[in-house]
């Protein structure tokens, strides 16, 4: 099977994802020195990222409701996301699956989901 040089990319972003991914379910951000938001520290406001670090740490931990309180957003997101990570590999297999997460349609519903949570996080305080 010859790897072509997307395919090689691909598989090179998963391989530091997997690395980003343990040092993650190790390190809590927590009690260490993790990159902080610079929205919120210039605003004073959450944006739709703020708590995805905490988040991605508690679901590593199988802490799904801890997870879910740090960034309700991500948590729900994580299946689309993977999706759109793994469309482009299943292509042949699953030609509906690309078309679907390349959909315009899709594009609009993520931007519309993550402005709302935007807001609504900053107004009631989630």
């Amino acid at each position: 099977m010859k790897l072509n040089a997307k395919k090689a990319g691909m598989v090179a972003i998963a391989i530091a994802a997997l690395f980003v991914l343990y040092l993650y379910g190790k390190v809590d951000p927590e009690e260490a020195v993790f990159p902080k938001c610079p929205f919120l520290w210039a605003t004073g406001l959450k944006c739709p990222g703020c708590g995805s670090q905490r988040a991605l740490h508690q679901l590593l931990n199988l802490k799904i409701g801890a997870a879910f309180r740090y960034n309700a957003c991500l948590v729900i997101l994580i299946p689309v996301l993977l999706s759109l990570f793994f469309s482009p590999l299943l292509r042949d297999r699953f030609p509906k699956l690309e078309k679907a997460t390349h959909s315009p349609v899709l594009a609009w519903a993520l931007l519309i989901f993550i402005l709302l949570w935007w807001i609504l996080r900053n107004v009631f305080g989630w």
